[in-house]
This record gives C-alpha cells, structure tokens and sequence, in this order.
C-alpha cells in the first residue's frame, strides 16, 4: 500500500505515532500492525456500508440481523442465515462490492476493495490458526500465494507459499497421517491458558529459542 494513503491514514487516526509508523509498515511491530490492519479494515467496511445502504436505498429492518448484533451467538447467526430479507440484503451488498470492484468509484474504490479482500485472508488466516482450522487455514494459504505477496512486495514468499500450497495439497500422497497429524494441533502452539491464544508454531519458534539464540553475529549455542 505504499503511496495508497495507508500510512496517512494510521497518522491522522493517531493509530500509531511517526516514530513506530515504519515498524508497523514492515510488520516488525507484529501486534500493533495486526490491530492498525484490523481497525482501518473495519473502517473501510463500515463506510462502504454506509455508501451502499445510502446508493442502493436499502433498508434494513430485518429482526434475524438485529438480533444477531445485539447478541452474537450460533442460534442467531443460523436464523439470519436462514432469514430471507437478510440473505436478499447480504446479496444486495455482495453485487455492490462486486461493482466497486470493477471500478464504480475509480480505480481508488478498486485499490480499496482490494485492500479490503487481501485483509480478510490475513485475517482468516489468523482466526485459522487460532482455532486449528487446517482445511481453511491451508484455502488461506493457497489464496496468499497468488498475487498477495507479489503485489505488497513480498516475491520470496510468494514463491514459497506455492510450493506449501502445493505440498499441503499432496501431503496424504508424500506423508500419510500427516494431515491427521496437523489436524490435531500442529499448525498451533498455546503457550498460555487464555482461550483463542493460539499461536502459529514459526512465530513461536522466532520468539522463544530464535529469539535468545540471535546476536549481532548471528545465531550462537545451536
């Protein structure tokens, strides 16, 4: 996003200040630029909300989705899933995004929208992990290799997340059991008793014995 007002953006909502703003750029402040990416998604979805709802002339009355904001749960999700105004709104704003993206509002609303979809897979991609969702976690997976990496600068992994792709794909071939073996926890580390926080096994492993391993020379006592 560099040039996209990204930067701009996190400066003016005092997301973050002049001084870290590089690190959450290049993701060295990995939390901090998880919860900028969370916030500014939300966001941008909620003022593309407001477009559609005031473009499209849509009003929203249906109880099955008032419901299920004031209280999240699994019985209200699968009624509004099942409610048909909802699912005709839920459509509605589908065909909406689906016309921004082709360039409705520009190629500025495509530049966002685009945002807006590489930021749902990052964040799938981490809901995966902190759930041990191996099928969506190897779909994310997948989907980040395509042109994710290549278009924020990031050629090598996109190059070896099509190799990762393509060796979850075939692991029951290559190694059987394998799946079964990642289905019962090995894409996730708990190093904590609070629920959902999970934490992928390379991220583990960089800030445990990567992390008292490493000094200016490099790595020592391995």
């Amino acid at each position: 996003m560099h040039g996209a007002g990204y930067a701009d953006i996190l400066i003016e909502a005092k997301l973050v200040t002049s001084a870290s703003l590089k690190c959450v750029l290049s993701g060295k402040n990995w939390a901090l630029a998880i919860w900028c990416l969370r916030t500014i998604t939300e966001a941008a979805e909620r003022l593309l909300v407001e477009v559609f709802i005031e473009e499209e002339g849509i009003e929203i009355d249906t109880l099955a989705l008032f419901n299920l904001i004031e209280q999240m749960n699994r019985e209200h999700l699968d009624a509004a899933l099942n409610d048909e105004p909802t699912k005709a709104v839920i459509q509605a704003y589908l065909n909406f995004q689906d016309k921004v993206k082709k360039g409705h509002f520009g190629k500025t609303g495509v530049l966002w929208m685009s945002f807006l979809d590489n930021s749902h897979v990052l964040l799938m991609l981490l809901f995966t992990v902190k759930t041990n969702n191996v099928p969506l976690f190897h779909k994310c997976n997948s989907e980040m290799a395509d042109l994710f990496f290549f278009a924020y600068d990031g050629q090598n992994y996109a190059r070896y997340l099509a190799w990762f792709d393509v060796f979850l794909t075939n692991l029951e071939l290559s190694h059987p059991g394998g799946w079964d073996l990642l289905s019962k926890g090995a894409i996730a580390v708990a190093r904590s008793l609070i629920p959902g926080a999970l934490a992928a096994v390379d991220k583990t492993m960089e800030e445990t014995f990567m992390k008292f391993a490493k000094s200016s020379g490099g790595l020592w006592g391995i």
